[in-house]
């Protein structure tokens, strides 16, 4: 079976399809992901990485055409970047 793995990056975005064994894991994607020279400094949180959008675990079986998703790990944390944000947007306003 085959399978699609993508990873964004903040200005492009890479794809591997990757061919795998029918019942093969997340897990077993990961590592022949990580065997793949155009994959191979992917920096994959493996605590979050997806199916088509949804979260899985790394033992979640595969089946062919699945788009498996590996996302980056967080650079900020979300409520800190959000209160900068509204910092930032409040320090507009009052310039006014």
């Amino acid at each position: 079976m085959h399978i699609e793995a993508v990873y964004a990056l903040p200005d492009a975005q890479q794809q591997v399809t990757l061919a795998l064994l029918e019942g093969a894991t997340i897990a077993d994607a990961l590592s022949l992901l990580s065997n793949t020279p155009t994959s191979a400094e992917w920096q994959i949180d493996t605590r979050a990485v997806g199916v088509f959008g949804q979260l899985k675990s790394l033992d979640f079986v595969l089946t062919h055409g699945d788009r498996l998703e590996c996302y980056r790990p967080l650079t900020v944390d979300p409520k800190t970047a959000r209160r900068l944000r509204a910092q930032s947007q409040q320090a507009g306003v009052n310039k006014s």
